[in-house]
């Protein structure tokens, strides 16, 4: 089995902490030094602001105010924790406001992850704010139909964790619609079975689903969908592991990014062979580069060299979980 030598690990946590946020570092130093859960939520608490949200965790954009996409980061890093914070802390509590406070339940889904003013600095024309429609969906099954995991189930997954701060009608409200949308069009048994969701092939919303099941409560609920998650897990993944070097593809280590996924022993060979090509692509730099280029204006190729230690970060972090990285 091929493993990250001590070598090149040292090599990307120095690019980490010459490259990264003062938060990444602060991440890194949780993961693979001290594992003190109080002396990163203090460094976390740093990026919330008065509202509950959390800014400048994100760095395909360089607005720093609070909005869901840099939350959505705060909320992954909270519910990776080994020993999960209490809901009684401010920060929980006051995530969780913010969290509720941008719900729609008329549309069954959280609003925009970015804001109008992220237009206004640099970001990648792929996070542009481009408005929203707030308009209710009347109809409920419809809200079902449309749901959109992607960038927003992490939301309810720490909505199901913390469900002691939430109204129990909104709590239910909340949950229904993933996974009502999973047992309704993602089952090939089901009457409303979607094929064009597997034909499309895009992978956000099988990998936030994945990240989704283990915080539901109800077992014989997530066993159900854990098996419909199973039936074609391939049609997310780029198998074609050379494509990787050149484009912006989901590899199955990315879509199935941990030995923990509900998925992961119905693809373990196929995530077991791209985890090695990963560790194949590290710059001599020490960084995991993109392949791609966020753009040739000086402030995109700043937030580059954040997102690409960001990005090494969490390289680092997945191999870790599957014992790829020699001590």
């Amino acid at each position: 089995m091929i493993k990250l030598n001590h070598n090149n690990f040292i090599k990307a946590r120095d690019y980490i902490f010459a490259n990264a946020e003062e938060i990444d570092r602060a991440w890194f130093r949780y993961v693979f030094e001290d594992k003190d859960d109080d002396l990163f939520l203090d460094s976390l608490k740093k990026y919330q602001y008065e509202n509950g949200g959390f800014g400048g965790l994100y760095y395909e954009f360089d607005y720093k105010g609070p909005c869901l996409k840099s939350t959505e980061i705060a909320v992954k890093r909270i519910l990776s924790l080994e020993k999960k914070p209490s809901s009684d802390l401010p920060i929980i509590r006051e995530t969780m406001k913010y969290l509720l406070d941008n719900y729609l339940p008329g549309i069954g889904n959280w609003r925009e992850v970015v804001t109008p003013e992220v237009n206004d600095g640099a970001h990648c024309h792929w996070v542009r704010y481009r408005g929203e429609d707030t308009t209710p969906i009347e109809n409920e099954d419809e809200r079902i139909r449309r749901y959109d995991a992607n960038e927003k189930l992490c939301f309810a997954a720490f909505v199901s964790y913390y469900s002691e701060l939430v109204n129990q009608e909104l709590l239910h409200d909340i949950l229904k619609y993933p996974t009502e949308h999973i047992l309704r069009y993602w089952d090939e048994n089901s009457p409303n079975y979607d094929r064009t969701i597997f034909e499309r092939g895009e992978p956000y919303n099988f990998e936030y689903f994945q990240h989704f099941i283990p915080y539901i409560r109800n077992k014989s609920l997530a066993d159900r969908l854990t098996s419909i998650l199973c039936q074609s897990p391939t049609s997310f993944m780029e198998l074609d592991l050379k494509k990787s070097t050149r484009d912006y593809v989901h590899l199955p280590c990315d879509s199935v990014s941990s030995p923990d996924s509900v998925v992961y022993p119905v693809v373990k060979e196929l995530v077991d062979k791209s985890l090695e090509y990963r560790i194949n692509q590290q710059s001599d730099d020490g960084r995991w580069p993109l392949g791609w280029s966020f753009g040739s204006d000086e402030n995109l190729q700043k937030l580059q060299v954040k997102y690409e230690a960001y990005r090494t970060l969490d390289m680092l972090i997945m191999l870790d979980k599957f014992k790829r990285i020699e001590k």
